[in-house]
């Protein structure tokens, strides 16, 4: 059987919440990594919210997070690529747009640097351990090495006001607008130079993958660039329909039916039942 890296993006994709895995995506998954398979989660998300996926599919490979700013092996604590934002950058928009938002926070690595704190932030946050969660003026805590921000906007027309100033004064970073769980009007600040789709090249060449040997798995506008970078694209029917028109296979089935490990099944003709 020819083997593939198979680069899995989670939110939208395998996991339709924060925490809900199915029995039948690990069961999938630990299939595909036992016949030799090369699984990479290629996320958005902290390692503290991800490294759950890893340990469920018994994963050695590297671990992409922050949409490709930090790369590592989770198990080994060993970073491969750390590229983040610039402090300056982030606290401008910070400055510059207060009152347009309540909640602002920056990770640095696996700590939260936040202007509020609140149960319900917590959720979006994907709060897990206190002492890495930092509560203050961004001016006064944030670090130097920014991998990833959010911003919680007051309202549609606050977002689109954040959003525009972001891509219209900075050419290395770049704002997308969502919407998760009880969340609406959330910025997501990201690093231009340094992508998802830089990112699976690179563990591509680490692990020895040509480009047509990667299959990528997403759902948003921000995997657009990481499909350019595969020779097979797969993405689900709750996907963004930008996305659906750019994939190899637009699968028939929901992320929260378990749909990408479906997928997987029949791709592979694995045979397994749910």
């Amino acid at each position: 059987m020819k083997k593939y890296l198979i680069a899995l993006d989670l939110d939208g994709t395998l996991l339709p919440d924060l925490y809900s895995l199915t029995d039948y995506s690990k069961k999938i998954f630990n299939k595909l990594n036992e016949l030799g398979h090369d699984i990479v989660i290629t996320t958005g998300r902290p390692l503290r919210s991800s490294k759950f996926v890893y340990d469920a599919f018994n994963l050695k490979t590297p671990l992409i997070n922050y949409n490709g700013c930090l790369v590592s092996y989770p198990n080994e604590n060993k970073i491969i690529k750390s590229v983040y934002m610039k402090r300056e950058d982030v606290l401008d928009i910070y400055n510059k747009m207060k009152g347009r938002y309540n909640l602002f926070f920056s990770e640095s690595y696996d700590d939260i640097h936040s202007n509020l704190d609140g149960e319900l932030y917590r959720l979006l946050m994907h709060y897990s351990d206190p002492n890495k969660l930092h509560i203050g003026d961004l001016n006064d805590i944030l670090p130097e090495e920014v991998h990833g921000t959010l911003i919680l906007a007051n309202s549609d027309e606050d977002a689109e006001v954040i959003h525009n100033y972001v891509n219209n004064n900075f050419t290395n970073v770049g704002s997308r607008i969502w919407a998760w769980g009880p969340f609406k009007n959330i910025i997501e600040l990201y690093e231009t130079t340094y992508t998802k789709g830089d990112a699976i090249t690179d563990v591509a060449k680490l692990l020895g993958y040509e480009k047509s040997d990667i299959i990528a798995c997403g759902d948003s506008q921000n995997d657009f660039e990481f499909f350019s970078k595969a020779g097979i694209t797969v993405s689900l029917k709750n996907a963004d329909p930008r996305i659906q028109k750019i994939s190899t296979y637009v699968y028939d089935e929901l992320c929260e039916n378990s749909g990408m490990a479906k997928f997987f099944n029949e791709f592979f003709k694995l045979n397994i039942k749910g």
